[in-house]
């Protein structure tokens, strides 16, 4: 199964962005949709597809969390 997840664009460099997933900071391709710094992204394979409005990263990391919690372990 392969999973998008939501971050948050902490800097832009020559078509990458450094994203952080909740503490975990990893370049991602940019190139398919504009991106600013503090935007929330959905990211695949390390290419950011979608930028997100608050309230849709909220939800997917809440979701992500409960799935988290469900499998006995805890994901933030």
């Amino acid at each position: 199964m392969c999973v998008a997840l939501p971050g948050v664009v902490k800097e832009l460099g020559e078509g990458t962005a450094v994203v952080d997933f909740s503490g975990n900071e990893v370049s991602a391709m940019t190139g398919l949709v504009p991106v600013s710094v503090g935007d929330r992204v959905l990211v695949h394979a390390g290419c950011i597809l979608q930028v997100l409005s608050e309230d849709e990263a909220d939800e997917l990391v809440s979701i992500f969390s409960d799935i988290g919690n469900a499998a006995g372990g805890k994901a933030s």
